[in-house]
């Protein structure tokens, strides 16, 4: 959630002009009240565990200033929240809905953290290969399908001998993919699809995977470049030790968690009428069951009563699974374009009626911490729908959209790019013959193959693709200076040492202004909303009663 802006605060007493005093100094709240609004409390708890998720987040330095701002923020989208349920926004049936799905996902979070997590193990040296992915860079190309069918007709006719360029020009919508034989260009980590990314990161330049399922389907995926930065240095690893580390939990949880959903779906032997569910996926008119009750009458007069789904927690019938279906997040149903993905989701509705009778059995709805879990993530829907009301009655002009475009040509300009290939050693002696190589006219190329360390790369002559300057930190100057063909080096790091060879310079690029307009626009509201968020605060405050006791920000103590 975005918060106002920082201002530097006077901790002083002092009283607002309002109907309502803020007491700064006073201290008349429990010892663990940071601030009353509305009578609700934000307790030294509750300000520690935001506090430290948003240094995380975003690298605050504490102090005393920065906690009290923060405090302030807090208290500004309490007061947002207040006026939420004040217009009563809490009670809409789109909320009500949303809420009994907070709920229910909470209840599944609990029971997948107790059962699950305890078994996860994250090593340091599962935590270097992710480092060392985080440094690096894929280039990849895809083929898509909607059915395991299709890509796996798709993967026979490529080991066949048809060019991937051609199945792609055949077989793509999209006019870009259609035309670059499915290029996606560079991808990192956390970019793509999890399945995609792992199955992209774990393969050879020129490789092509087999068929791999992803969320949206499935895809072919062939390798077209890698680019690693050569110099990974420990001091650099250690900065970031601890945020890799949340990382790959988060990571290890989420295939654990997929990993359960797979083994529990065949241990309740899920299965369904096929008559049905074709019928239903065929006669829903734009296959996405944006509405599922939207269902054609004839469906539902004919069908509401037989038997859909079968499993060893009982069987549904139409009319059940429709109530469920309705239920559904949006952005489950985005993905539903084929009969096995209206499966997958309704097998998961299956295993999660399964995981909530298991967790209510197991009392874990009634724990204080589900509860304020729940009605936390309740109140973070409704301080996200107030704030949508907010932006959505912002106006950006056309003329302001081309002034910013006039006044920050260089936002919009892609700087120039240099290609390297790399030869990466950690022997001195090496070093040295190495460089009496290559001053001797040797082939950069043959000397990656044979010596680089980085072996990835060095199959392919050592080159590790296109660089920015910003990529390249304190060698930036001396590198950009190369010509195509020029090497430079040895750069020494760690133990470390890198020759670098350029191959390739490209100019710097300038998007057009009608690439460009809706970011600009969306960049000018995000300005505006923050003044107009501001002052809307501001008024709150007339209303609606709250209190703050900075002084209490003094004696607490943040371990990180």
């Amino acid at each position: 959630m975005k918060k106002s802006r920082i201002a530097i605060l006077v901790l002083s007493c002092f009283l607002l002009g309002n109907l309502f005093s803020i007491a700064y100094c006073t201290d008349n709240a429990k010892n663990d009240t940071l601030a009353l609004v509305d009578q609700k409390a934000i307790t030294t708890e509750d300000f520690i565990t935001a506090y430290k998720e948003k240094m995380r987040k975003v690298g605050l330095t504490d102090n005393v200033e920065t906690r009290v701002q923060y405090l302030r923020n807090l208290i500004s989208d309490e007061l947002l929240i207040a006026e939420a349920k004040n217009q009563g926004l809490d009670k809409t049936e789109t909320a009500q809905k949303e809420y009994k799905r907070i709920r229910l996902q909470e209840l599944l979070n609990t029971y997948t953290i107790k059962h699950i997590s305890p078994g996860i193990n994250i090593t340091e040296d599962d935590l270097a290969k992710l480092y060392a992915k985080f440094n690096t860079k894929v280039k990849v190309s895809h083929l898509y399908a909607a059915t395991k069918e299709k890509a796996d007709s798709l993967y026979r006719e490529l080991m066949k001998g048809k060019k991937f360029e051609d199945l792609a020009r055949e077989n793509f919508n999209d006019t870009g993919l259609k035309n670059n034989g499915g290029s996606v260009g560079y991808i990192a980590i956390d970019e793509m699809d999890p399945d995609f990314e792992k199955a992209a990161f774990s393969m050879n330049i020129g490789k092509i995977s087999k068929p791999v399922k992803t969320v949206e389907g499935y895809s072919i995926i062939r390798v077209e470049d890698i680019k690693s930065n050569p110099l990974l240095t420990e001091n650099e690893f250690l900065k970031v030790h601890d945020k890799l580390k949340a990382f790959a939990r988060k990571r290890a949880f989420e295939e654990a968690s997929k990993q359960y959903a797979n083994s529990l779906r065949e241990k309740l032997n899920t299965k369904f009428n096929d008559e049905i569910i074709s019928k239903i996926f065929k006669t829903i008119a734009d296959k996405s069951l944006l509405d599922f009750s939207e269902a054609p009458s004839s469906l539902l007069h004919e069908d509401l009563n037989k038997t859909v789904v079968y499993s060893g927690i009982g069987n549904w019938s139409l009319k059940r699974l429709i109530d469920e279906m309705n239920m559904v997040s949006d952005k489950q149903r985005k993905f539903i374009r084929t009969k096995e993905n209206l499966e997958d989701v309704i097998a998961g509705l299956v295993n999660r009626e399964y995981i909530e009778q298991k967790a209510v059995t197991e009392g874990l709805d009634r724990t204080p911490a589900f509860q304020k879990n729940v009605r936390y993530n309740f109140e973070t829907f409704l301080l996200a729908t107030i704030e949508k009301k907010l932006k959505d009655k912002i106006r950006i002009s056309p003329d302001s959209v081309k002034s910013y475009y006039a006044d920050n040509i260089n936002l919009f300009t892609e700087g120039p790019t240099i290609r390297l290939s790399s030869i990466l050693v950690d022997n001195q002696s090496l070093v040295d013959s190495i460089k009496f190589m290559l001053d001797n006219g040797e082939s950069f190329d043959d000397l990656a193959k044979k010596y680089s360390i980085q072996r990835m790369t060095a199959e392919d002559s050592g080159d590790m693709g296109y660089f920015k300057r910003s990529e390249l930190d304190d060698l930036a100057d001396e590198v950009f200076a190369l010509e195509i063909g020029q090497w430079a080096g040895p750069f020494s790091s760690q133990g470390k040492y890198v020759f670098l060879k350029c191959t390739d310079l490209t100019k710097p690029v300038t998007k057009s202004f009608d690439e460009t307009k809706k970011d600009i626009e969306l960049t000018l509201i995000s300005f505006k909303w923050f003044k107009e968020r501001d002052k809307y605060v501001e008024s709150l405050k007339k209303n609606i009663s709250y209190q703050m006791f900075p002084k209490k920000l003094y004696d607490i103590k943040i371990n990180q």
